[in-house]
């Protein structure tokens, strides 16, 4: 539904992107140092304020990840924010499909086993959209699909962001950077459900060898096994992607184009939703290291497939995303997300969130030694 407001987003254009680069198998404590020399040099500190919060977002990793941001980088922005006497808190959403992170309880004690405690980084976790992803607002945008999204209904009491993302590749949206952190990351189970709406699969019965394994992986049971291939009941699906990811026999496909653009365009609407009331008061980090096909959401094997580039900060999501895929063909000499994900086009999240005016892809390069 279109949007009749024309909120204005106050941004910098050009936005400054800084980037510190780091080599492949290069420590953590180096990343570390990267982080805090990221942290001075984009003035984080003048944007928090002393005794108010400052919410850190980032992934937890599901069960058995590795390449997500390590609890010992959140801590480098942990102490950062305490040294500026603003409030640190950790904060994510639970997921749509099921698994480790789909209610609190189990969120909460997978972010402890993983070290996101108050112990080891400083600053306790609070899961946004409440026990079973309940507690949500409508936030009002100037948006093409939307005039307004559910978030979480937490955001107002936020009086500063710090995104931390790990820039990797990702099964419906082809790039997971600041854009999706945002728009998946803030959102309620109504939101990720909205976003996730034209996601629906399409079941080849001469490739189906009714193996069962995608009925397996669905969380809604939204499969079942018919004479001649498995059926999906498209009532049911939630389009969160998982069976295609599980068929080994390539029977399942989606509606691509339409899709894959829709999808895009919906969560950057999520994501402009996420920070329209927090202008000039968030920092983006991203984190384009441990790159891996799948996002940090994926629970089976996701090995690192391709070199580190290094890590971006600025205020400007739109201006983050873009440098990141910028330095991505830069270092590599081609478009590894596409290489990744030949059927998606990344670029549409940040082209729509360049048109509802969240942002600007113009920006200069500052790069750090």
């Amino acid at each position: 539904m279109p949007s009749s407001s024309k909120k204005q987003f106050s941004y910098d254009s050009p936005a400054s992107v800084y980037f510190c680069p780091v080599k492949t198998g290069e420590g953590l404590q180096s990343i570390r140092e990267k982080t805090s020399q990221l942290l001075q040099k984009a003035h984080f500190s003048s944007l928090l304020q002393n005794e108010k919060i400052c919410a850190i977002k980032q992934h937890f990793g599901e069960k058995g990840s590795q390449s997500h941001v390590k609890p010992e980088i959140t801590k480098v922005v942990v102490d950062y924010v305490k040294q500026a006497q603003a409030l640190p808190l950790l904060v994510e959403t639970n997921t749509l499909y099921t698994g480790q992170r789909s209610d609190s309880y189990h969120h909460l004690m997978l972010a402890h086993k993983h070290g996101f405690s108050i112990e080891s980084t400083g600053a306790p976790v609070v899961i946004m959209d409440g026990i079973n992803g309940q507690n949500q607002k409508a936030v009002p945008i100037p948006g093409k699909h939307f005039s307004s999204v559910n978030l979480v209904s937490d955001l107002p009491f936020f009086d500063s962001l710090c995104i931390l993302s790990h820039v990797k590749g990702h099964m419906l949206s082809g790039m997971g950077g600041a854009i999706k952190n945002l728009g998946m990351g803030f959102a309620s189970r109504a939101g990720k459900l909205a976003q996730h709406s034209d996601f629906k699969p399409r079941i080849d019965g001469a490739l189906c060898t009714r193996c069962g394994i995608c009925a397996e992986f669905c969380p809604v049971n939204a499969l079942s096994l018919s004479e001649t291939a498995m059926q999906p009941n498209h009532a049911l699906c939630i389009g969160c992607g998982e069976c295609y990811t599980a068929c080994r026999y390539e029977a399942i496909s989606f509606n691509w184009d339409e899709a894959n653009n829709t999808f895009n365009e919906k969560m950057a609407e999520h994501a402009f939703g996420a920070i329209i009331n927090h202008e000039k008061r968030i920092l983006f980090l991203n984190y384009f290291i441990d790159v891996t096909r799948q996002c940090d959401c994926w629970s089976e094997p996701n090995p690192v497939i391709y070199d580190n580039v290094g890590i971006l900060a600025s205020t400007d999501p739109i201006a983050i995303d873009q440098a990141s895929l910028d330095m991505g063909l830069k270092v590599f000499g081609k478009d590894i997300f596409k290489e990744m994900w030949p059927q998606l086009d990344p670029t549409m999240q940040i082209d729509h969130g360049e048109k509802i005016g969240m942002g600007t892809k113009q920006y200069n390069l500052i790069e750090l030694n």
